[in-house]
């Protein structure tokens, strides 16, 4: 009810608080203004729990892990959808659906409406290339667990995490939420040379490799 509401739109002021003082920002201006530049953005504070939304009202929000379901043809794209910038708009909310995932992201599709009627249902042609084989992707646990267990080039993550440090001053974050250690020693034992790669590191999500991709490759190539 109503109390709810109001109690969980103050744990949330909290937590824009708590994120706020854990930066080294204290004052109740910068506070103030912190909230102001979210209203204007549309950008709401985050609360404990799990978010239902759509795409269209996903857009320019963020989580730590975003699921994305029902990714079969009819209903992404919709079946509406009959021209080609029709297609290529909801191409483009598929996108704004992946990117919303900070570090974890599952894209699944059911073969059909309800258990134990005809599988008739196709997954998404945005999957194609993807989910070539028409089979379920492969969990992370696999490929990540096995380049996590190779032997981390302890040079390699010394260069990472100084690279780390220099965008932390330039963006005045921790260092720890640029990138973690676990993401940077993933990337010194696998030592990626290209994007596919690169996202096969555990806790290098879509938004991280859209952000640091480029420069993450850059200091593996530099160092290789």
């Amino acid at each position: 009810g109503a109390a709810r509401e109001r109690w969980d739109s103050l744990q949330a002021l909290v937590g824009v608080a708590d994120d706020l003082q854990a930066r080294g920002v204290t004052s109740l201006a910068a506070l103030v203004e912190e909230l102001t530049e979210r209203a204007a953005a549309q950008h709401a504070p985050a609360v404990e729990g799990v978010t239902l939304a759509s795409l269209h009202a996903a857009k320019g929000l963020e989580w730590d892990a975003v699921f994305l379901t029902g990714l079969s043809e009819g209903l992404m794209p919709i079946s509406l959808a009959d021209t080609e910038a029709g297609v290529a708009e909801e191409r483009r909310l598929l996108y704004v659906g992946i990117t919303r995932a900070r570090e974890h992201l599952e894209l699944s599709h059911a073969r059909a409406r309800t258990p134990g009627t005809r599988g008739n249902r196709k997954r998404s042609r945005f999957l194609d290339g993807l989910w070539p084989s028409g089979e379920p992707l492969p969990r992370h646990g696999g490929a990540r667990a096995s380049a996590a267990a190779r032997e981390v080039d302890a040079e390699l993550l010394a260069a990472l995490k100084e690279w780390r440090a220099s965008v932390a001053v330039d963006v005045d974050r921790p260092a720890w939420s640029v990138i973690s250690d676990a993401a940077l020693q993933g990337v010194a034992a696998s030592r990626p040379t290209s994007t596919p790669e690169l996202a096969r590191v555990r806790g290098i999500g879509p938004a991280k490799l859209e952000l640091y991709g480029a420069a993450l490759l850059g200091v593996v190539a530099e160092h290789v």
